[in-house]
């Protein structure tokens, strides 16, 4: 129970770049001016008072004994941080993400229920997600017994802080500890070399659960009535809210807009925390975080959005843009990723570092309300006829196809040498989503496939289906072009991510008027954001495209 203080070369005391655990739980909303405290050796700052409603000194005793039963070493912040020195305090901010990925196990304590409790619906979800991995599963129960114990689990206090938020995707594997400091364990087939249930483990049933309610609902369907939704359905969807609050189940994917969409869902202590609390997901260091920095400065909240749309938008305007709005932005805030946002599954893969994004757009960031771009762009119009090209290009394949031998050799060569099909599917897909309208969204080809008893596609059935969403698709994008026909519907290019499969992104952008800025009083057209659209590439550049692209500027609307 003593703290060591670093020393160049990572040495702490006599040791030099040792392993340590770390702990990830919540105090500072619980925090009291007066009460028992930590006892630890080898500081000169008072370790700060915690409600023992919240949990008390012998309870934090018991989870460190625990932990250092593996480790000599431990990292947590009310021992190794003085809260009261500001400077040194932001400086270890800026360091969380080193902090937690240099440590050879995370821990998580969850101390709202009682072991035994958070036991039972751990197991529960285990067990429904291998019934689910086995295939044998009833969608609609097990998505209530799985929601059920998502959302007793999701009570605990360490899922509404964002500062865990953070750290849930800084250390993705953390062994959960219950209210006595012990590992959470569970029971059965599925237990592998350990027995330990760890984070990964409820971001992974969050997503089983997300996958069996959507099949739960779809059968639901025939059971509405006077237009509106069974009990049995409001109560899933409701459920299935929580999940999508928490945040936790998109741990694995490595776009951090996924986390900032949820973190106005989290608490916080004070306002800045909104980004201090974030930032470290995207790798930034901000405001007094920032070495750098000389002296402590005052940063608002107002400041370090600023600072956090500029890095953002410096780096990669295409991850900046990788979003839909949900609800109407304010006057030239249409580019912006502060207001309400959710990131569709399309975009979940969209990566942070440069090597796998391509971006062909800049955007300069003067205030919230006043940012500049410049690019190539092309007419929402010349995006539908590419669209229609590619869709008509595949239909007439599988047209074709229809024609496949019956030996099952040659079907075996006919379907998959090369991966031909999967290719082709791949290569057309494309779609758009419209800002704060997901009536006006929509990808093609659908995923929905009608398959034989060999799990192949049955063409027959498949061709109709796509014609009709190609068709959908098309008349979306007719409706958006009437819908702004006096306002030169266009589509910003930003680029192309090159993570897991290439995919061209723009934006759906409409020109609003024109204003003069600048000390020469330049006229300026202004453009709003609308939307965004995707289409996936095998090679090359944008294809048909590149030859119809031609450069625009303007300031956003």
């Amino acid at each position: 129970m003593t703290s060591r203080e670093w020393k160049p070369g990572n040495v702490y005391g006599l040791d030099t770049e040792p392993s340590y655990a770390i702990l990830s739980y919540t105090w500072g909303r619980y925090e009291v001016p007066n009460g028992p405290r930590l006892k630890i050796k080898g500081i000169d700052w008072q370790v700060p008072s915690i409600n023992v409603n919240h949990f008390t000194v012998a309870d934090l005793n018991r989870l460190l004994e625990q932990v250092m039963l593996k480790d000599k070493y431990v990292w947590i912040d009310i021992a190794c941080i003085d809260q009261k020195r500001e400077k040194e305090k932001m400086e270890e901010v800026g360091r969380q993400a080193i902090i937690f990925k240099g440590a050879r196990q995370a821990y998580v304590w969850l101390n709202k229920h009682e072991p035994e409790t958070l036991n039972q619906h751990m197991q529960v979800l285990m067990r429904c997600g291998y019934e689910y991995a086995q295939g044998n599963v009833d969608p609609l129960q097990a998505a209530e017994r799985m929601l059920s114990s998502i959302s007793r689990i999701l009570q605990d206090p360490w899922f509404s802080s964002l500062w865990t938020l953070q750290e849930s995707v800084l250390q993705r594997h953390a062994i959960l500890l219950n209210k006595r400091g012990e590992p959470v364990a569970t029971n059965g087939p599925w237990t592998g070399q350990s027995a330990f249930c760890e984070l990964m483990d409820i971001s992974g049933a969050c997503g089983i659960a997300r996958s069996l309610t959507d099949q739960a609902m779809q059968a639901e369907s025939g059971a509405v009535h006077d237009g509106r939704l069974s009990l049995q359905s409001e109560r899933l969807q409701s459920l299935r809210t929580i999940i999508d609050e928490s945040g936790i189940d998109f741990m694995l994917c490595p776009n951090p807009n996924i986390q900032y969409a949820a973190a106005r869902f989290r608490k916080t202590s004070r306002p800045v925390d909104r980004i201090y609390a974030i930032m470290q997901v995207y790798g930034y260091r901000l405001g007094n975080s920032v070495t750098s920095i000389p002296r402590m400065r005052h940063f608002g909240l107002e400041d370090l959005e600023l600072q956090f749309l500029t890095t953002l938008t410096s780096r990669s305007a295409l991850l900046s843009q990788a979003f839909q709005h949900l609800k109407v932005p304010e006057a030239g805030q249409s580019w912006c990723i502060i207001n309400h946002i959710r990131v569709p599954e399309r975009f979940h893969n969209v990566i942070v570092h440069e090597q796998f994004l391509s971006s062909a757009c800049t955007i300069s960031v003067h205030k919230k309300s006043e940012a500049y771009f410049e690019g190539t762009a092309f007419t929402l119009r010349e995006l539908l006829a590419f669209w229609k090209s590619r869709s008509q290009e595949m239909l007439t394949w599988l047209d074709k196809a229809s024609d496949a031998p019956g030996e099952l050799k040659a079907r075996n060569a006919y379907f998959r040498n090369g991966g031909y099909m999967d290719r082709l599917f791949k290569r057309a897909k494309q779609g758009v989503m419209m800002d704060c309208s997901q009536a006006m969204s929509f990808e093609w080809p659908p995923d929905t496939t009608v398959l034989d008893d060999r799990a192949e596609p049955i063409i027959a059935c498949r061709v109709p289906e796509l014609t009709r969403a190609a068709d959908t698709l098309q008349a979306i994008g007719e409706a958006i072009v009437t819908r702004h026909s006096d306002m030169t519907p266009s589509v910003l290019y930003l680029g192309r991510t090159k993570h897991i499969e290439s995919m061209e992104i723009a934006l759906v952008i409409v020109r609003e008027g024109s204003v003069r800025s600048g000390l020469r009083m330049k006229k300026q057209d202004i453009w709003r954001r609308v939307g965004i659209c995707f289409w996936h590439v095998e090679g090359g550049s944008v294809d048909d495209l590149a030859r119809l692209l031609r450069p625009l500027k303007g300031r956003f609307g």
